[in-house]
């Protein structure tokens, strides 16, 4: 399994360097197991950096629990709506597992964003290589059946195959539990 630190610069396009300006002299957190990061309606601006853990974002849909996306360590989390409007968050944020992070502050990033070229890239790159991510979560989810998506997940996010409750993954999937177990049997009845 690759280190954070690998996953960032691989996801991001950062150099060594610059990973280091992002990660460098900032707060360190950590959180415990099921801890609500980010609450549904709260405005919060941060930005991430998951160094342990797995972390998930969900909203409710019909009353019930809707995960959206799962974070592993290497990734950027934030609220879209808090972090570009400052509006309140329309998904919940929670530690999965015990979990660090690295966070950001808005104001803080935009003063490196502002102080040359070169931070004023980095900020554009990260935004790019955001939106290339949201753009391929909403191509699999219109153009994938749930089998393929779990396909996907499991080759992109096999940690949170081993580590996260049924319930977590078939609620993300789109699916109940009793259809995640028919997709995990006949998977491992074509191997």
């Amino acid at each position: 399994m690759k280190e954070w630190t690998e996953v960032l610069a691989d996801r991001e396009g950062l150099s060594e360097e610059e990973i280091h300006w992002l990660t460098d002299n900032q707060e360190r957190r950590s959180f415990a197991k099921n801890e609500i990061v980010v609450h549904k309606d709260e405005v919060d601006s941060n930005v991430y950096i998951i160094t342990k853990g797995i972390w998930r974002a969900y909203h409710f849909k019909n009353g019930e629990e809707a995960t959206a996306w799962f974070a592993t360590p290497g990734e950027l989390v934030f609220s879209v709506w808090g972090y570009i409007s400052d509006e309140p968050s329309r998904l919940s944020f929670e530690a999965m597992t015990e979990s660090e992070a690295i966070c950001l502050s808005k104001e803080e990033l935009h003063r490196h964003f502002n102080s040359s070229i070169a931070m004023a890239n980095l900020g554009r790159r990260m935004l790019e290589n955001f939106i290339l991510l949201y753009e391929n979560w909403l191509m699999d989810l219109w153009k994938k059946n749930a089998f393929e998506r779990y396909l996907t997940l499991l080759d992109e996010y096999p940690e949170v195959i081993q580590q996260i409750p049924m319930k977590y993954i078939a609620s993300y999937l789109g699916v109940t539990v009793q259809s995640l177990s028919r997709i995990r049997a006949s998977l491992n009845e074509m191997k």
